[in-house]
């Protein structure tokens, strides 16, 4: 008899859909698992707030997805009581043998609490990111302080935490109670069959949320050196857009350095059409102040593109400089400038570096190897 698993986190809410790096990570891992002869069933508890387009959706015989409506109003100071009393009903419907939380606040929080045998997924260290994804005031400072408590709180209950970089293990290392284990997130099949890449035009792509976090308007700013040194050169900035006011200063930041004609900015997309920007790009860039492992960097790689990337949080366990990307400093818009130019400049350089990145990305985020490490993580829980 396989196990039963629960996992509580975002998931995508439309097959095909996918908003963020959790939800990529999550729906790459629950098909790998539910292949697995050891396990019997993955069910999902997606929380929402009215954006959901069903309340259940059976994906598979071994995979159902749970849409709830979440609480709204004071979730984080009740510590979600409303969604346990939910979580903690269906638990007793299920009885599974695992409860898997995605992410180290609220999800993961209602994971540990509603089962002995919790095991938790880090993604973000999210009570440090939260300075740099709002504004800087009292009420920032508040979030950070109660986003703290939970990840603590997660961190002391859970019995195993899985960390996805040696940057987390390390920044976390005094808050984990129980076993703590390494396992990278898995990378989508289709990102692999985009390899090996075809040569492309001088095309960069950022994707990402257009936040002041994942800094798109530095690259901006970079960008206009690198157009004045190669004229043809095109950049995709495509994600979500949580702040309506940093996305229109992006959008006059363009307009007043003349790139309207060669800079694109894309809401949200699905994945038929990331797998197209990727297979496009001659490379992809992240030029962000504070990262873990982020997932496009994988998807990259698994694609057999270079990364050009800050060398922040886990970013330097992923990228190798000079091997399979370029790494440089945060802030730093003529290095990055510089970095750029050197890949639109040269094919045969970002074929060789895309070959090594595939390579790396095969041995390190294949869905069926990370979804092996997931089980013995599993079966640590319940030992």
């Amino acid at each position: 008899m396989g196990l039963k698993v629960l996992m509580i986190g975002t998931y995508p809410l439309e097959p095909g859909v996918v908003r963020g790096g959790v939800e990529s990570a999550t729906s790459t891992l629950v098909p790998a698992l539910a292949e697995r002869d050891d396990i019997d069933s993955v069910t999902v508890l997606r929380f929402h707030h009215g954006e959901a387009p069903a309340a259940y959706r059976r994906e598979t015989p071994k995979i159902d997805v749970h849409y709830v409506r979440g609480q709204y109003r004071w979730r984080m100071l009740t510590g979600a009581f409303l969604d346990r009393r939910k979580a903690r009903k269906l638990i007793a419907e299920l009885k599974p043998d695992v409860v898997h939380g995605q992410e180290i606040g609220l999800n993961s929080d209602i994971a540990a609490r509603c089962s002995p045998n919790c095991v938790v997924t880090v993604h973000g260290i999210t009570f440090v990111e939260t300075h740099l994804y709002h504004r800087p005031g009292l009420g920032t400072t508040l979030r950070a302080k109660l986003i703290r408590n939970v990840a603590r709180r997660v961190l002391h209950r859970a019995k195993v935490v899985i960390s996805i970089s040696k940057y987390d293990a390390e920044v976390l290392s005094g808050l984990t109670r129980r076993t703590r284990v390494s396992i990278a997130n898995a990378t989508a099949p289709e990102f692999f069959a985009l390899a090996p890449p075809e040569p492309t035009g001088p095309r960069l792509l950022f994707a990402g949320g257009l936040i002041p976090l994942k800094n798109p308007l530095g690259l901006v700013n970079a960008f206009a050196k690198v157009r004045a040194a190669v004229p043809d050169a095109r950049l995709s900035l495509i994600g979500p857009q949580p702040d309506a006011y940093y996305a229109n200063v992006i959008r006059e930041r363009v307009t007043a350095l003349d790139l309207t004609d060669c800079v694109d900015i894309v809401d949200l997309v699905d994945n038929e059409r990331m797998l197209r920007e990727i297979a496009a790009a001659r490379a992809v860039v992240l030029f962000s102040r504070q990262e873990n492992a982020p997932t496009i960097i994988a998807q990259a790689m698994a694609a057999g593109k270079p990364v050009v990337a800050s060398r922040v949080g886990g970013v330097a366990e992923m990228v190798d400089d000079g091997e399979t990307g370029f790494l440089v400093a945060s802030e730093d818009e003529d290095m990055l400038a510089e970095r750029l130019v050197r890949v639109l400049d040269d094919q045969h350089l970002c074929l060789r570096m895309g070959g090594r990145a595939h390579e790396v990305a095969r041995s390190r985020f294949a869905p069926s190897a990370i979804a092996e490490l997931t089980v013995r993580a599993y079966q640590t829980a319940l030992s």
